[in-house]
């Protein structure tokens, strides 16, 4: 990866520390791991000349190994494995979230932004939003079907002649689909009338009454058929046709018999069934729809007519719905802040008492947000509409670094070292899993002296839960870790690499007097660093 050719790195229980000279690569280690979380990949990761990078992690949570494997491709893609099956960016994050916390750099943004400090103690409380979130969109919807239903009764109301019109001229066509076919064929029936009767007539005469009949002749060819299928009888089928025959012919004139009696001629019933035709034409020409849109129409205006006549009730119903809703907000909201402050009482004397050990006495440390009692002086709703969440539950770190000074925003007033330790408080009191693997990147930058051996007792005590990881430049924190790791860059040629190793003994020794003397640390300088190995190997503190 990057300046690293290849590298294997077993990280021991408790306390480990990263060290190396500026520029070797001490952050890569982390950035590998910030990748097994779902970080954004890139091809640049990719050592030039190689494939690929590969970043693979063994973890062991409640006495259960999983591998974490996450490779880059030269060409720009990826992969991601969670116990070699194949997973996502955002699967692979998921898994390793529980189990690997990195707090860096980006962490002093967090401090240094309001919007950050109220996730920050809500996370602390273990509490989630949720409730007053779906309280605040249930109380949304009430209100937007309250708003729609008010605009569609202004609307209706401005159009309610219309509307009845309308609805008038629709009732007044009994409609139903192929109506328009079913009018034109009736109506060319009516109008050939005479015709058709005659034709019947004829027909039916036909059938029974001509010289020769029908009937008569069926009846003949009946009995010759019969005669040669009594010596043939293969053409005993042929018989039975002969009697469909004759069945048929005696259907068609009972059926003509009774339709003659529809082929009156009626002028005024030919007259109203134009009038009807020229209707519907007219009718959907005018709406600009089928017989089927027609009905649907008549359907929707209906309705609105309805909901004319019942708009005070609706009205009322929906107005009802609303306030029950902004009720369950309040209460959720009221329930949430009372949780919350709570917790941020309890954070308050837990970070200010921390902080004293951290080398900053008499610090004050507050959480500025509405208590739930803020909430009975508030209108919740703005523009007829509730506030959301968001507005609502805004809240601030606070802090004063000395005794008799105003408490001010922790942007204001928090120097850099002051914000190291006022973030490893917080993150020494937020709920970690003793299981998951703590990594600090440089959360000691630009701090020394007294403030450095405090900082390295708060990881130390991290250490003794979880497993815990740092990349340091402090020879204090240093000296306390259980395992400490060196990074070292060489270059040959034109070609830069670097390479991590565990460091023991003396050679843990002189990386120790390295970080407190320089590259070349002086006998007292090299004597002090082996004080320091051997009082933390024989468990006891040491003066740094």
């Amino acid at each position: 990866m990057a300046i690293f050719d290849e590298i294997e790195v077993e990280f021991a229980r408790g306390l480990n520390c990263i060290t190396g000279e500026t520029g070797a690569g001490k952050s890569l280690i982390l950035d590998a791991l910030t990748l097994l979380m779902g970080a954004r990949a890139g091809r640049e990761l990719v050592r030039p000349g190689s494939e690929k990078t590969t970043i693979e992690a063994l973890v062991s949570v409640s006495g259960r190994e999983t591998v974490l494997r996450r490779e880059i491709f030269a060409t720009g893609g990826n992969r991601c494995y969670v116990d070699n099956r194949l997973t996502t960016a955002a699967g692979l994050a998921e898994v390793s979230s529980g189990i690997i916390h990195i707090y860096g750099q980006h962490e002093y943004q967090d401090l240094l932004n309001p919007r950050q400090h109220m996730k920050i103690l809500e996370d602390y409380a273990g509490i989630s939003r949720d409730r007053v979130e779906r309280c605040h969109d249930d109380y949304t919807r009430a209100r937007e079907r309250l708003e729609t239903l008010q605009a569609q009764i202004r609307a209706a109301a401005d159009e309610r002649e219309y509307l009845e019109h309308c609805m008038e001229e629709l009732d007044a066509m009994p409609l139903e689909e192929g109506l328009e076919d079913r009018l034109s064929a009736e109506l060319q029936t009516v109008r050939r009338a005479a015709e058709l009767r005659d034709s019947a007539l004829a027909l039916v005469d036909m059938i029974y009454s001509g010289t020769p009949s029908m009937n008569d002749l069926g009846g003949q060819a009946r009995q010759l058929l019969s005669r040669i299928a009594h010596y043939d009888h293969e053409l005993e089928p042929l018989v039975q046709g002969m009697e469909g025959i004759m069945a048929q012919l005696g259907e068609i004139d009972a059926g003509l018999r009774r339709r003659m009696d529809a082929y009156e001629i009626d002028p005024g019933h030919a007259q109203q069934l134009e009038e009807r035709l020229h209707a519907l034409r007219d009718l959907k020409r005018k709406h600009r729809t089928d017989e089927a849109g027609l009905i649907r129409l008549g359907t929707e205006i209906g309705q609105k007519l309805a909901m004319l006549d019942a708009s005070e009730q609706s009205t009322i119903s929906a107005r009802a719905l609303v306030d029950e809703t902004l009720k369950r907000y309040r209460e959720a909201l009221r329930t949430f802040l009372e949780a919350r402050a709570r917790a941020a009482t309890k954070l308050c004397r837990a970070i200010t008492k921390d902080l004293a050990e951290l080398g900053m006495p008499g610090t004050d440390f507050r959480v500025e947000q509405p208590g739930p009692k803020d909430l009975d002086g508030i209108s919740l709703e703005q523009d007829a509409r509730a506030a959301a969440p968001g507005a609502l539950l805004k809240g601030e770190f606070l802090v004063s670094t000395n005794v008799g000074q105003n408490v001010l925003p922790l942007a204001r007033i928090a120097s850099g070292g002051e914000l190291s330790r006022i973030m490893l408080a917080i993150k020494a009191r937020q709920n970690t899993s003793t299981e998951a693997t703590l990594i600090f990147d440089e959360v000691d930058a630009g701090i020394s002296g007294q403030t450095a051996i405090a900082i390295a007792a708060k990881l130390k005590d991290l250490s003794l839960n979880a497993q815990a990881i740092v990349v340091t430049h402090l020879h204090q924190v240093a000296s306390v870790a259980d395992a400490h790791f060196v990074i070292t860059k060489t270059v040959r040629g034109r070609t830069t690499s670097s390479t991590l190793g565990r460091l023991t003994g003396s050679d843990r020794v002189m990386e120790l007097a390295r970080m407190m003397g320089g590259d070349s640390p002086s006998l007292t300088v090299i004597e002090h660093a082996r004080e320091l190995v051997g009082a933390h190997e024989a468990g006891r503190p040491r003066e740094h």
